[in-house]
């Protein structure tokens, strides 16, 4: 055997453990997947509002709903408009189901991450379509010093929602509970 085929077949044997085959994808993964959220996608009249967050004229909530049996509990994104003093849900909603350590984080409101899917995603094959990036850091952290500026010697911190259908770049600043201005 020559050594160019020998070092091939060395590198395909150490090479073989890294080829792993491809899973089929049950034909109805996409309905699965959506089962194991509200039925009524966009009610959101039942979960609790954990954040209100505000930026630029817009309004979000963070609320969280049931807890299922495994622990999981589920979080809601949801854009709010002020009408006759209070805030109304609209539709559009993003949910994800956050683990316990998840929901620790999100509580602490400090540092936490995540996407969110809409009714339309379908999470099959690593495609993201119809997904958001949420990322909240509301931690205060106090100042340096007596006299330092909110932007003096740290980072701020803020609130960043990113889905597809919309193009807007607004940051947030979040406050625990319902109402927020």
């Amino acid at each position: 055997m020559s050594a160019i085929k020998a070092r091939l077949l060395a590198l395909a044997y150490v090479a073989s453990p890294l080829a792993v085959p491809a899973h089929a994808v049950a034909p109805d993964e996409c309905e699965k997947q959506r089962a194991q959220y509200p039925k009524n996608w966009n009610d959101v009249s039942g979960e609790k509002p954990l954040f209100t967050c505000s930026g630029r004229g817009e309004r979000l909530q963070v609320r969280i709903g049931t807890t299922d049996r495994a622990g999981r509990t589920l979080m809601s994104l949801v854009s709010v408009v002020r009408e006759g003093g209070r805030l109304i849900p609209q539709e559009g909603v993003y949910r994800i189901w956050l683990d316990p350590d998840q929901m620790r984080r999100l509580r602490e409101g400090k540092y936490f991450a995540t996407i969110v899917r809409s009714e339309k995603a379908c999470w099959i094959r690593g495609t993201m379509d119809d997904t958001a990036l949420f990322f909240m850091d509301g931690a205060k952290p106090r100042p340096d010093g007596p006299d330092a500026g909110t932007f003096y010697n740290k980072a701020p911190r803020f609130t960043v929602f990113s889905n597809t259908s919309s193009s807007s770049n607004t940051s947030y600043r979040c406050e625990p509970g319902a109402e927020a201005d």
